[in-house]
């Protein structure tokens, strides 16, 4: 199983939160941790290392708190998982070429650390390709549909489509 760290889930849905309200206001830490029904302190872990990474940038005092550092289009997933775990590695050999992977005894006669170092370009690829401006809509799937989108599906006769335009 592939799994992404809660934290690194954590500090997407915390960036998130900071791009819905970018240009509104700075979000204090407790704010954003009643926002998102997270831990104040996990919340604030997440944060510094958003910071770090200068994803965030905070402001102390009564007006402080947290916004964003850039425009939520130019912060992408990969970004944010990168500032919380580190560099994507799927496997230990699946790095950049040239890199020493030596805690691998396998590595010398390997047959597949060419291709784990593809799918892991493919999932880094995937992973930078999704934006923060991208996360704050509202899949097609979880919209609620309004009367008029109702009206529309009851006049609309049921097309065949081939598996490829679903897709």
């Amino acid at each position: 199983m592939i799994l992404v760290s809660k934290l690194a889930d954590y500090a997407v849905v915390l960036a998130t939160r900071l791009a819905v309200v970018q240009g509104e206001a700075s979000l204090s830490a407790q704010s954003l941790a009643d926002a998102t029904r997270l831990p104040a302190a996990t919340v604030a872990k997440v944060l510094k290392a958003l910071a770090k990474a200068e994803i965030v940038i905070g402001a102390r005092g009564a007006t402080g708190g947290y916004r964003l550092a850039r425009p939520p289009r130019d912060i992408t997933v990969a970004d944010l998982v990168a500032a919380i775990d580190g560099p994507l590695l799927l496997t230990e050999c699946s790095g950049s070429a040239g890199e020493d992977h030596g805690n691998c005894e396998h590595q010398p006669y390997c047959g597949t650390k060419l291709h784990w170092g593809r799918i892991n370009t493919a999932v880094s690829t995937a992973l930078a390709a999704v934006t923060l401006q991208d996360m704050m809509s509202v899949p097609d799937f979880m919209a609620v549909p309004s009367k008029n989108d109702e009206t529309k599906k009851e006049n609309k006769k049921p097309q065949q489509t081939a598996l490829s335009e679903r897709v």
